[in-house]
């Protein structure tokens, strides 16, 4: 990037004039007072946005009513760093990628629920269908390396879906949502308390043929919450939610194919199947001004299936996957030396098991069990974090992280001519650290700058090679944890109450980065990439009528050195960019809200070499209209109004080296009711 371009940009948001007359400014400091945001995914605990060295955003309550959202990966659209990939348009097997990791997207990026880690061992990423939308209070974006306060995943930034905490008044809802595709959605839920006890409970059904042949997907949702003060120093809570689900896997299309018919399905029986469950039992114990001790004990249990009924080579994967969790902190908020001081320190402790079975055929529609594999991986990790204030209105934040993992590896190939099994146990370890500095120049105006060390484990299908030359199952042995230094400044700032940007630079050395090399067909590393870019965030509200927001991402990563030097890492699309409108109570409470989406070409997923066509870049417009009255909330909308036809996913496939794409949809509508009391 031009220095001179980037450091005039800054210094432009930074000098702006207040233009605010005395009154005005009173009212500011008013609602600094009453109205800072406070979030905490950036610290592990409760923190004022402004004070953490990162580019925070958090997607509140009204936001997500007023979208056209249908699963939290359309959420995320909008936000800045982000770029979302959809290969089924229902949001199952979405890729949500920060700061430009392209296909390996899912495994650089930690997706929490109420700071529970939903990340997979394997490659099957995050499936961001298990919680509903309705069920969402805001969702936390902490751009950049989390790797100190989280481990492991969390190298391009964490996304934290924290999910409604009912309380002692009576609440209830029941909706129904309809649209293109034979879509429709119903969900209800019920919450209240009486004193110290709360408790909420939802449950939710979800359907659609989806817009291409195999596309339908159905899912049911159960769920529910309660909170417990047991007495003024100890809090209790406990959450819990099922999901299931069944869904067909259309597949891609060539270009010749998209031409002919964009909907069709080359793979008209593919079908796959979920169900997923989890409980987390937290506690919190106040020691007064000797800080809390946070802990939170988790279980959840993942069942998948997939069916590929080929006439030739028809198979089947079942895996179940266990997950255990355990993770205290302790948080201390006080005066260090006269000055404030929040530490935080703690514990990760995981275990996760995973049975694995594959069943084959050849040229026959039954298959048969041909692979067994029993895989666990323990983790540790500890952890400390410290915000030190050197002035009132200068932090210093100092952190550090050690994790290690334990992978324990078992495979059988059980086809007619078996591989030699695979017994073998691996151990990986990294270290982690952070500094930052902020400095709030104006109420809630804040300079930052900060450096990271991030790493990531491999993941336990980028661990075992099937190698048939030798005739055996074998740990990929040359396969190391990935690791980063990661350097970053940026810049948020209040032109009034009504009017704020932000701005952030970032620059992200990897090291032995980790990829799939479609050239020898297994996951190695890259000696050294390149991601570097630019974020633009900004918000106005204006005449109490309207509101409008925008923002803008430049990245470019690249590999460097070696048999790719120079070129962009595929997926990873330069510019991005979005302009949003809600018009508000020029009739109370009457909504109309405007998005405008743009996302630039960017290279086929598995084309390191930069040799074949790009993915086309592409927009789309969403409008969407609502009304509350009284208890009633009607919606109405539409997405893609324009019509576009494009691909969001696009990848390099087959042994010819086949361009495919998977097809978004073209233009549709959605219209719901919802009443709350």
């Amino acid at each position: 990037m031009n220095n001179r371009v980037c450091l005039f940009v800054m210094a432009v948001i930074l000098s702006f004039p207040r233009f605010a007359h005395p009154e005005e400014t009173k009212k500011t400091k008013e609602s600094l007072i009453t109205m800072d945001e406070v979030v905490v995914t950036g610290t592990r605990s409760e923190e004022r946005v402004e004070r953490i060295p990162a580019n925070v955003t958090v997607i509140d309550q009204e936001a997500i009513k007023n979208s056209s959202a249908k699963s939290v990966p359309d959420l995320l659209r909008s936000q800045e760093g982000i770029v979302v990939r959809d290969l089924l348009a229902n949001g199952k097997s979405a890729q949500v990628d920060l700061r430009g990791f392209g296909e390996a997207a899912p495994y650089n990026n930690l997706i929490l629920v109420d700071g529970r880690r939903v990340n997979e061992i394997d490659l099957s990423g995050v499936d961001w269908t298990q919680i509903p939308l309705d069920q969402i209070e805001r969702i936390e974006i902490v751009r950049g390396t989390g790797t100190v306060l989280y481990g492991d995943n969390a190298v391009g930034g964490v996304i934290n879906i924290i999910t409604k905490t009912p309380s002692d008044r009576f609440a209830f809802s029941a909706g129904a949502i309809a649209g293109s595709y034979s879509r429709n959605q119903e969900h209800v839920s019920v919450s209240g308390g009486q004193g110290s006890f709360a408790a909420s409970f939802y449950g939710g059904y979800d359907s659609t043929q989806g817009y291409r042949e195999n596309n339908d997907y159905r899912a049911k949702d159960v769920g529910g919450k309660i909170v417990y003060d047991v007495a003024q120093f100890l809090s209790l809570n406990v959450t819990g939610s099922y999901h299931e689900d069944d869904y067909g896997l259309p597949g891609p299309l060539t270009k010749d194919q998209l031409a002919v018919n964009r909907r069709t399905s080359l793979d008209p029986l593919d079908k796959a199947e979920t169900e997923d469950g989890y409980v987390k039992l937290g506690s919190e114990v106040f020691f007064g001004n000797w800080g809390n001790l946070v802990a939170d004990l988790s279980y959840r249990s993942r069942d998948s299936k997939s069916d590929f009924p080929d006439s030739l080579f028809p198979y089947v994967i079942d895996s179940q996957i266990e997950t255990y969790g355990f993770t205290p902190r302790y948080v201390h908020k006080g005066d260090l030396i006269g000055h404030n001081n929040t530490l935080i320190t703690g514990a990760d402790f995981y275990r996760i098991d995973q049975d694995l079975k594959t069943y084959s055929g050849f040229l026959s529609s039954s298959t048969t069990l041909t692979g067994l594999a029993d895989i666990s991986r323990d983790s540790y990790g500890v952890y400390v974090n410290d915000d030190f204030s050197v002035l009132e209105n200068l932090i210093l934040t100092l952190g550090a992280r050690h994790e290690k993992a334990d992978y324990d590896l078992h495979q059988r190939d059980l086809s007619a001519f078996p591989l030699a099994p695979l017994d073998e146990t691996v151990e990986v370890s990294e270290n982690a650290y952070t500094a930052g500095l902020t400095w709030l120049y104006s109420g809630k105006s804040a300079l930052f700058g900060r450096y990271n060390r991030s790493f990531r484990f491999p993941l336990t299908d980028e661990l075992v090679l099937f190698d048939y030359v030798a005739g055996n199952i074998r740990v990929n042995q040359n396969l190391k944890p990935q690791t980063g230094d990661h350097y970053e400044v940026g810049a948020r700032h209040f032109f009034t109450s009504n009017l704020q940007a932000n701005i952030t630079f970032y620059r992200a050395e990897i090291k032995d980065e980790i990829f799939f090399n479609k050239a020898t067909f297994t996951n190695e590393n890259y000696d050294q990439t390149l991601h570097q870019g630019m974020e633009i965030g900004c918000r106005a509200d204006l005449f109490e009528i309207l509101t409008l927001f925008g923002s803008y991402t430049y990245e470019k990563a690249t590999f460097r050195d070696g048999p790719f030097d120079g070129k962009d890492i595929p997926a990873v699309p330069r510019n991005k960019f979005n302009i949003g409108l809600r018009i508000h109570d020029v009739i109370p409470q009457l909504v109309f809200s405007a998005d405008y989406f743009y996302v630039g070409d960017s290279y086929l997923i598995s084309d390191q070499a930069n040799r074949f066509e790009r993915l086309e870049s592409y927009y789309t417009l969403n409008l969407r209209l609502s009304y509350a009255w009284k208890w009633v909330n009607v919606f109405a909308g539409v997405n893609n109004v324009t019509d576009q036809e494009y691909s969001e996913y696009g990848l390099i496939g087959g042994f010819a080296s086949t361009p495919y794409y998977y097809p978004a949809p073209e233009r549709n509508w959605v219209g719901g009711i919802e009443i709350r009391y």
